[in-house]
């Protein structure tokens, strides 16, 4: 996440939130709440007591991951803070939370709303000493240390020794900083433990462990291979490249259409015979993770992690996902279709010509793998304009406030009396420009007005 307004998504239920004091707002927000409490005033009588605490300090040290557990299989990481008085306190991060540190540096600020108060672990946690921990409602945001008296260069002056890779800065420059990056087994760059994000347009051969942030443009399965592979175009603001994504066995991501914005990671570049760069995933794959931020839950539950757009400004937007707050125009009950999907990805079924079910998306035969769902197009409106939309699966339902076993046992006439009490029922949805042509089993309209925007999430407003 990024502070002032830019938000940025992490693919974890664990968010930093990122600060600049530069900027007026996230310096008005430091000083309003994190001002007041010291470490000093932390006891376990205060805690005891019900206090809550906000709390600023400087990042001392940082200490190398740790095993714990009988088994060996609950990391730790534990983090030396010190406030303005000198005062220092452990902050522990446990399991999941560990790859939060691969964010921070020592010399950063970092500032902890409402962080769990317990015992130090010494002497099985029952030891006076306090210390602080990441919970269930803590928020934790970041000041960067930067020194900029110091220059990075990845240059062509690039040197190899002892598994790592040595990137430096002209040596006739009076000014420098050398960055050591390990090497895997095959010799490419490994980025995977580094919080290191890459643009389309920093991708070149030996590189692994990328992540990516982009929006999808094309996906498609490549049916000539024997192995499950697709195909996935991502763009950013620099430029597209495809990723041949190998699966174990099946599509496991979920539903996935273009258009959604997506966090990729675990991606590996290399040049082929042909002097053309390859961009591979395997799910198999440790480092290997995906997040579909368009259909992201907590992108519409979780205020910090979006600003509302207008429905105006969306096509100066679309290779975003726009949340907005909308109102539903009059349903047609001739815009809404039941479609069955393949429950595995979420996309329509088509009959071949031989009587076979077979999904449009995976085209792997889906007997037993069906659910009914709605296809929906309808106009939403807010105070600058309206937008013809279409959405599908639970989705829809969220729309629609019924299951579409319980719309279809209602008589015609009562489906158009159920359309009209929604109209003007107030919605927050998440929009993606959907890239689309309309698929011929799928859709209701004609391809001349099919809607091009999908709405990918909704939530009523109470």
């Amino acid at each position: 996440m990024e502070g002032s307004g830019h938000h940025r998504l992490l693919p974890t239920e664990y968010l930093v939130i990122l600060l600049d004091e530069d900027q007026d707002e996230d310096a008005m927000l430091l000083g309003a709440r994190f001002c007041t409490d010291s470490f000093s005033s932390i006891s376990h009588d205060t805690v005891k007591d019900g206090a809550a605490f906000s709390l600023f300090a400087r990042i001392e040290s940082i200490g190398s991951l740790e095993v714990k557990g009988a088994l060996g299989s609950l990391q730790r990481k534990q983090i030396i803070l010190i406030d303005n008085d000198g005062v220092k306190i452990n902050f522990l991060l446990w399991g999941e939370q560990v790859i939060l540190a691969n964010l921070f540096s020592i010399g950063c600020m970092l500032a902890l709303d409402t962080p769990f108060i317990a015992s130090a672990p010494a002497n099985g946690g029952m030891s006076k000493e306090i210390c602080l921990e990441y919970g269930s409602i803590t928020q934790l945001y970041l000041v960067p240390f930067v020194q900029h008296e110091e220059q990075v260069h990845l240059s062509s002056t690039q040197t190899r020794y002892q598994g790592s890779k040595s990137c430096t800065q002209n040596q006739s420059q009076s000014k420098g900083s050398q960055v050591i990056l390990p090497l895997n087994p095959q010799g490419s760059i490994d980025f995977s433990s580094y919080p290191f994000r890459a643009y389309v347009s920093d991708l070149s051969d030996k590189m692994t462990g990328i992540s990516l942030y982009g929006t999808v443009t094309d996906i498609k399965r490549e049916r000539e291979s024997v192995e499950i592979v697709f195909s996935m175009t991502i763009a950013d603001t620099t430029g597209s490249i495809v990723a041949k994504l190998h699966f174990v066995g099946s599509w496991s991501l979920g539903r996935l259409s273009p258009g959604h914005t997506v966090y990729i990671t675990g991606l590996n570049c290399l040049k082929n015979r042909q002097k053309r760069l390859e961009v591979s995933w395997f799910e198999k794959d440790s480092e290997s993770t995906y997040v579909n931020l368009s259909s992201l839950p907590a992108l519409l539950n979780s205020s910090c992690l979006h600003r509302l757009s207008c429905l105006s400004d969306i096509h100066k937007r679309i290779n975003s996902t726009n949340v907005c707050s909308v109102h539903l125009s009059l349903i047609e009950l001739h815009h809404i279709r039941p479609v069955l999907s393949h429950t595995v990805c979420g996309h329509p079924v088509c009959e071949t010509c031989d009587g076979v079910v077979q999904c449009s998306f995976c085209h792997l035969t889906c007997e037993g793998e069906l659910m009914r769902c709605f296809h929906l197009e309808i106009n939403v409106a807010d105070g600058s304009s309206s937008v013809f939309t279409w959405s599908t699966g639970q989705t829809a339902s969220e729309l629609l406030q019924i299951s579409p076993d319980e719309f279809y046992e209602l008589p015609e006439d009562e489906q158009a009396m159920y359309l009209y009490t929604l109209k003007n029922e107030r919605f927050m949805v998440a929009i993606v420009h959907s890239l689309q042509k309309p698929e011929r089993c799928f859709v209701s309209s004609s391809k001349e007005d099919y809607p091009i925007w999908e709405i990918t999430r909704a939530q009523k407003c109470d």
